[in-house]
């Protein structure tokens, strides 16, 4: 179903605005999203929790190649403070950015990160986020195709380029569902514009020779009536890395809780039949409150890193629900206690970051 997205106006002040959820990171509203229907069948926090601390778990090799851990953020401040209690940096910082209200790629947010000794995600989207709608004729797939908007295009492509460092951008993120101005049958948008706007767009980059920036090819779990993801796969060549959304809702939805494998492992499978040769990052998870969640952190972490996932992308926000990991003493030990244990890239080293992309 659409997302939950605040309702913002042009007109509002810099203080309604920060508390509708528009901060300094971005002016694009990230939202938490699920489909309308979900074949998962629903269960107590509590006896979600037994079931996720009784599961054993394969526990990769320790000469695989890391995961890194990320955060998605509103600010440097937010990052500052979800690091401080988590006691060590994020590899991954992830952010926001619509195509109406960010003209230039965020070249100070980019240094600020790497400083920090992380590699930074954004989620560019081709929308206005400040309008509560997908019905946005302007940024309808065909005009990114055609060229309506090679200057944007170009002007991010030199400036990103300049930054020299590498970047990790996830254009149109999440396109397979029904709740986005980019997505399938939506807006307008035929069959196969979606596939035409993403190598127009990566085209433009390689044009400038911005080669810094990776790009992430990134659809949402696939659920219920979800375009399914070969639709809009443009190409092992037009993709660097590929990525899944998903959250566990608990109660904020009528499915209730959730596990790994009713989320994410069927679409983990055929993420990796459709780009077998490509590293895959789950580049928004999230879940709802609960006395279950610190174990279903500690799984779904776990089962991701088994995977072969090369970065998990935690939705740090308190937005729909209060998805943070910080929330509670007991989610954070949790994330802790497994960022403390081997197999995983937390900032700090920059060069041991950004040898993973």
């Amino acid at each position: 179903m659409r997302p939950i997205v605040a309702s913002r106006s042009l007109g509002l002040c810099a203080a309604v605005l920060a508390a509708a959820g528009v901060g300094a990171f971005g002016t694009s509203a990230p939202a938490a999203t699920a489909s309308a229907t979900s074949t998962a069948t629903s269960a107590s926090a509590t006896s979600a929790s037994a079931t996720v601390q009784s599961r054993a778990t394969t526990v990769p090799s320790k000469s695989v190649r890391p995961t890194a851990f990320g955060l998605n953020v509103w600010t440097l401040a937010d990052l500052d403070r979800s690091q401080a209690a988590l006691g060590s940096k994020p590899a991954v910082v992830g952010v926001f950015r619509d195509w109406a209200h960010a003209p230039d790629f965020p070249t100070s947010l980019a240094k600020a990160v790497s400083n920090r000794g992380s590699s930074l995600l954004i989620a560019w989207e081709p929308w206005d986020s400040w309008r509560d709608t997908a019905l946005q004729p302007e940024y309808r797939l065909n005009n990114i195709a055609l060229g309506r908007y090679d200057a944007l295009l170009n002007r991010w492509a030199k400036q990103a380029k300049a930054f020299q460092r590498p970047v990790l951008i996830r254009f149109a993120p999440e396109m397979n569902g029904d709740w986005r101005p980019w997505s399938t049958g939506v807006n307008g948008n035929p069959k196969g514009s979606y596939i035409r706007a993403w190598r127009h767009v990566v085209d433009r980059f390689r044009a400038v020779g911005a080669n810094n920036v990776k790009w992430v090819w990134n659809p949402y779990v696939e659920v219920g009536e979800s375009t399914p993801m070969a639709a809009s796969f443009p190409g092992a060549n037009y993709v660097d890395w590929t990525a899944l959304d998903g959250y566990n809702w608990g109660s904020v939805r009528q499915w209730g809780w959730q596990s790994y494998d009713d989320i994410f492992a069927s679409s983990v499978r055929r993420l990796k039949t459709l780009a077998p040769s490509k590293p895959w990052m789950m580049a928004e998870i999230g879940c709802a409150p609960g006395v279950a969640k610190p174990a279903w952190i500690t799984d779904t972490f776990s089962r991701a890193r088994a995977g072969g996932a090369g970065a998990v992308v935690w939705f740090e926000f308190n937005k729909e629900t209060d998805w943070r990991i910080t929330a509670t003493p007991e989610s954070t030990a949790a994330v802790r206690s497994l960022l403390r244990g081997t197999g995983w890239q937390v900032g700090g080293k920059l060069a041991a970051v950004e040898r993973l992309w």
